[in-house]
């Protein structure tokens, strides 16, 4: 049957692709649910499998007569993975979606996807979230996996590494597809009746540099029931489990899954572990995997886990460093951040912000000239610093990271310095020193007139040691290997302040940082601490010092130097407001959280020539 195409370039024809055999009992809410779409342009495209329970018939009889449906029979079976790509060869969208004949689409669907491929064109996939739903329809709950992304995205992340070490986040009817993409050579081309077909078509797409962006807001709904091919028997049986195996196995040497990956692959192997673990909590313990099965996932994990030990600093210069800036302050001093970045003497570096402040970054960032290189997301609620960093950790693609406060900068030679110090020495982290600059703000949050500067602090190894004493050295001071997050962990979401200094105290624990011997960083601290983090907090400071120090343990001579530098901290916090009052006296104070000698009186701010 031949269905009515419109044409109107406003809105592109999407083919919504309905493969069906033998669900009778779900097939025409599926068809309904996709004739019902608010978007103007569709063309709903069935294909029966030689269904044997009467759902051709039922078809026939509903939709003969529908101009936006295209009904089509196979003649003889030709398996789950035939129907699908019978369905693909009949489609004559410019954008395709594929939607299960047993799950159903709500009416805005289409429409929420189609209106981010119109604000990006340059997007490949555009997919959203989904809920659940009985085996009646009925909705009970939002699907909830690992890798499902909080917020809505454009082009944010990685989705090769999503795809290797999380849940699978994206399927079929969750997912709008530009057709040269889902349709280019070595794309669709999978094994028969590939229950995670769709699994693998990602990741292909993903290899291949597609640009992907997610509706955070559930569009469809996908049906649980007994029948289901890929529900609970498909996890119960691991056949899950042996999907991804052989995804692994097949994709571990592509040069693309090699270079985004490095420094990731233990995480992998995580993620075959948890597999195998639930494919057992869900069969009451026992495995459904023979022995020949456990030696395949460990011979995989043993390739993984050989990789993730090899550490190559001599590729240094070929890599991109990633610096991660997490606002939710005034937007000048971020904008100077960002510049700071672009001025940079390096030229592969990333910018990725997450914002979660009052005031939406997007419209201002988007005019920078950094925009092109710069994975964004929007909070709609203020995160803790430790919780915008996690999302930022989710987002960078870069083999080394650099984290930025929106409050400091970077010297131009900053990440130029650390890759020739970490060329040159092999160590997995470099390490700056700073300058302290004290500003006045017109409390507004504005970047206000410099006052002074320190000399150079910082910087030298015995800084890292001193770590479990003091913040001797701050997260921006530091860029490093992106596999020492599969040591080191996550920042620590259950704290407002410190979370930075408790991540440097688990990164300094046996990572070897070569200092550049150079102020790379410039520490912005305001008359009165106005408008930051540490002066809206510094109640809390104590405590934080209290907490690292329980924490981690330091040796008999350290201690001693603990015991002396909370005494400090807590009589230059009594009377904190009178002491950063002055520019001299913000310095000064800031030495002391530092565990540093009082400095020098302040110099001139020496401005860039």
């Amino acid at each position: 049957m031949e269905g009515t195409v419109v044409s109107d370039e406003r809105f592109p024809l999407v083919s919504i692709l309905i493969p069906n055999y033998n669900y009778v009992k779900y097939v025409a809410q599926a068809v309904d649910s996709a004739v019902a779409q608010t978007y103007p342009n569709v063309e709903v495209v069935v294909s029966d499998n030689c269904s044997t329970d009467g759902a051709w018939e039922l078809l026939r009889e509903r939709y003969a007569t529908e101009p936006r449906v295209r009904l089509y029979r196979n003649e003889t079976n030709v398996g789950m993975a035939g129907n699908f790509d019978r369905v693909f060869e009949l489609a004559r969208g410019r954008y395709l979606i594929c939607l299960s004949s047993d799950d159903f689409f709500f009416p805005v669907h289409v429409e929420r996807l189609m209106e981010r491929f119109a604000r990006d064109p340059g997007l490949d996939v555009v997919y959203s979230d989904a809920y659940f739903a009985l085996e009646n329809g009925d909705v009970y709950t939002r699907r909830s996996l690992p890798g499902q992304f909080p917020v809505d995205y454009a082009d944010a992340r990685d989705e090769l590494v999503e795809e290797f070490t999380r849940v699978c986040p994206v399927c079929y009817p969750c997912a709008l597809f530009k057709r040269e993409a889902l349709l280019a050579p070595g794309i669709r081309e999978l094994g028969a009746d590939e229950a995670a077909g769709d699994w693998e078509v990602i990741i292909r797409l993903a290899l291949a540099g597609a640009r992907f962006a997610y509706v955070a807001q559930p569009g469809m709904a996908i049906r649980i029931h007994a029948d289901q091919f890929s529900g609970d028997a498909y996890h119960r049986t691991g056949r899950n489990v042996l999907d991804f195996v052989g995804y692994v196995e097949r994709y571990m040497d592509h040069p693309e899954f090699v270079r985004r990956m490095r420094g990731r692959e233990s995480g992998v192997a995580t993620l075959l572990t948890a597999l195998v673990t639930n494919a057992a909590t869900l069969n009451d313990g026992s495995s459904p995997f023979d022995a020949q099965q456990h030696a395949r996932f460990a011979a995989a994990q043993r390739r993984l886990n050989e990789r993730a030990r090899v550490y190559e600093p001599a590729r240094v210069r070929e890599s991109t460093v990633s610096v991660l800036i997490e606002s939710a302050g005034a937007v000048r001093p971020l904008l100077r951040a960002v510049d700071s970045v672009a001025a940079q003497t390096f030229p592969n570096w990333e910018v990725v912000v997450v914002d979660h402040g009052a005031i939406p970054l997007e419209p201002i960032l988007r005019a920078h000239r950094v925009w092109g290189r710069t994975s964004y997301v929007r909070m709609p609620t203020m995160q803790t610093p430790g919780a915008a960093r996690n999302l930022a950790l989710r987002m960078f693609r870069g083999e080394y990271l650099a984290v930025l406060d929106p409050d400091n900068r970077f010297a131009p030679d900053h990440l130029m310095r650390a890759v020739d110090a970490i060329e040159r020495s092999g160590a997995p982290a470099s390490l700056a020193a700073a300058r302290l600059v004290v500003e006045q703000t017109d409390g507004m949050g504005s970047a206000g007139e410099p006052l002074g500067e320190t000399a150079a602090f910082g910087g030298e190894e015995r800084d890292v040691l001193r770590l479990v004493v003091a913040q001797t050295l701050r997260l921006d001071q530091v860029v490093f290997y992106r596999g020492l997050l599969e040591h080191v962990g996550l920042f620590n979401e259950g704290v407002g302040l410190g979370d930075d200094w408790e991540f440097l105290v688990r990164l300094a624990r046996g990572t070897r940082f070569v200092p550049t011997g150079a102020a790379g960083v410039e520490l912005t601290a305001r008359i009165g601490l106005v408008v930051q983090r540490l002066g809206a907090m510094i109640g809390q400071y104590v405590s934080l010092v209290d907490a690292i120090y329980h924490a981690y343990p330091a040796d008999p001579g350290l201690a001693a130097e603990r015991v002396q530098h909370r005494a400090a901290v807590v009589a230059a916090i009594a009377s904190w407001q009178q002491a950063t009052s002055d520019p001299n006296g913000v310095a000064a104070f800031m030495a002391v959280l530092g565990g540093r000698p009082a400095p020098a009186p302040l110099a001139p701010v020496l401005q860039p020539a």
